[in-house]
């Protein structure tokens, strides 16, 4: 397709390191400025007082408008910003198919590596994604980007030169691209997925690179939020001093069961069923080739992990990421205190979507 960036299909050791995947910053930018602080201060240079990430309901939804006469669409176009992935959804807005997902398109990128470990998106992978969006808005003109709802998360959240970001962005596409707290990120989890819980309580958590949301469905009319910062890159990148395999499991199980120990201080319930969404759970869904898995099942592909049997059937950018979040999912068995995790398909989108077309037209 028109997917010009390919990640390293070499996986990460344990004490690897990486570098930005696009350091070249791009025509037109200069090479001699430093490529973390020096090339962002040319291209563009930030407001002095940064805007906070949306924390709640109300800013959420005035973040959300409604789309100007000028720019309705029969579909419109959902952006997510991700640690591994920058995703386009495709939506259609009326119809029998209104609110089904038309197409989605997933580009990996490094972003969750280089604010982890360096607090910077990298000049080159902003020029990638600009370069990307722009051939996006090529390749489906009848989606206005001035339009189209796009947001951000953990990694954004933390990057120092986000405000830059931002602004290169509404200044090259007219997109506005809006950063979500992990509260927010939890509730447009549960948005999403309300309606396919039929059993209390239940809990369904979303591992991604930088943090993991935790939804507890306690009754039909109580539920319970908690982000918790273990995503699969964040743990790595805890990790990169660990001298070898053994040494970095051991201090991923243990970076992983405090971090729980100090988040989630309310207790947990006794879980009728835990689910899980995100790219480590369904892969370790594909690797075992069933949906539903228990402690054993984790800890054997962790063992494979150990002795070299890498799984060649997921794709690059999963397979880097693939041990930390194996440990992250082996610690949820004891932390959760369930048996067994089924993978599900709920996702951020699905919420982000379900509350777009509440918006009043």
């Amino acid at each position: 397709m028109f997917l010009s960036f390919k990640p390293s299909e070499k996986p990460l050791s344990a004490s690897s390191k990486v570098a930005y995947p696009n350091s070249d910053p791009g025509p037109g930018l200069s090479s001699s400025v430093d490529t973390k602080e020096g090339l962002m201060n040319e291209l563009v240079q930030p407001p002095s007082e940064p805007k906070k990430a949306i924390q709640t309901y109300t800013e959420l939804t005035d973040f959300l408008e409604v789309p100007s006469p000028e720019n309705y669409t029969p579909r419109n176009g959902f952006l997510e910003f991700g640690s591994t992935s920058i995703k386009f959804y495709l939506v259609a807005l009326s119809g029998d198919h209104a609110g089904e997902v038309e197409k989605e398109i997933k580009i990996p990128w490094d972003l969750g590596f280089e604010v982890f470990q360096n607090e910077h998106i990298s000049p080159g992978s902003i020029n990638f994604c600009l370069e990307t969006l722009t051939k996006l808005s090529e390749e489906y003109p009848d989606i206005p980007f001035e339009g189209v709802t796009a947001i951000g998360t953990s990694a954004l959240r933390e990057a120092q030169n986000v405000e830059a970001f931002r602004k290169m962005l509404f200044d090259k596409l007219g997109l506005k691209l809006g950063i979500i707290e992990g509260g927010i990120e939890a509730f447009l989890l549960e948005t999403g997925f309300k309606n396919e819980i039929h059993q209390y309580p239940t809990g369904l958590f979303d591992l991604g690179g930088g943090s993991l949301e935790l939804v507890e469905y306690l009754s039909p009319i109580s539920t319970r939020k908690t982000s918790l910062p273990i995503g699969a890159i964040r743990v790595h990148c805890a990790l990169n001093s660990a001298r070898d395999s053994l040494e970095y499991i051991r201090q991923g199980r243990k970076f992983v069961l405090e971090t729980f120990k100090k988040q989630m201080q309310d207790g947990i319930p006794d879980y009728a069923k835990v689910m899980g969404t995100g790219g480590t759970v369904k892969a370790i869904a594909k690797s075992l080739r069933k949906d539903t898995f228990n402690l054993k099942d984790v800890q054997s592909l962790i063992q494979e992990e150990i002795h070299g049997n890498t799984h060649r059937d997921l794709l690059p950018y999963r397979r880097r990421v693939f041990l930390p979040g194996l440990l992250v999912v082996e610690s949820l068995f004891s932390a959760l205190q369930t048996k067994e995790i089924s993978f599900s398909q709920a996702s951020v989108k699905g919420g982000l979507i379900s509350l777009s077309r509440l918006i009043p037209m």
